[in-house]
């Protein structure tokens, strides 16, 4: 643990070698997150599409056998420039902006802390997921996890590398194995 608060603010950026509008094919398309996110599995809307303003999204997250679900609200849609949506459940805002020169792009993905995390989140952190600071530790890692998918995704026309799949087919290797026990 890094002994820094848990509401502190999380980010991170990469450069991908692509230009920002196939970046942004690859970030607003809602099946990227369910596929770059080491902790977000699946996720439940009720239209196809881009993701807009206003909508509401159910995020299933995972980390090793515990599965919880977060209700989200998408709060800023510019296409080729930025997402955000604040997860209620948590208090955080979560946000990607994109800057690019024609050919490359910076990704920056951050998470804010906007409101006081609700005792219900608390204690579940607490007894779930070795509480808030040990969950915070262990985001500020996945944000560049997702970056590093995201890049990989958008340098390759939609495919992840090698290392990336392998800790998603382990990690469902080992649920697969947790529920037959």
């Amino acid at each position: 643990m890094t002994g820094l608060p848990p509401d502190r603010e999380l980010h991170a950026e990469t450069t991908v070698h692509a230009t920002p509008d196939r970046v942004w094919s690859v970030l607003s398309d809602p099946a990227t997150m369910r596929t770059a996110s080491p902790e977000l599995f699946a996720t439940s809307r009720t239209r196809r599409g881009p993701l807009r303003v206003g909508e509401t999204f159910i995020g299933w997250n995972r980390n090793g056998l515990v599965v919880w679900p977060t209700v989200n609200k998408v709060t800023e849609v510019e296409p080729g420039r930025k997402l955000a949506w604040f997860t209620r459940t948590s208090g955080a805002t979560w946000t990607y902006t994109l800057t690019g020169d024609g050919t490359d792009t910076i990704v920056h993905e951050s998470r804010r802390i906007d409101q006081a995390v609700s005792r219900t989140a608390k204690v579940f952190a607490a007894v779930f997921l070795g509480g808030l600071a040990k969950h915070a530790d262990e985001l500020d890692e996945h944000v560049a996890e997702t970056l590093e998918a995201i890049r990989q995704m958008s340098e390759s026309g939609g495919k992840l590398g090698s290392r990336h799949r392998l800790r998603r087919a382990v990690t469902a290797t080992s649920l697969n194995r947790a529920r037959t026990s």
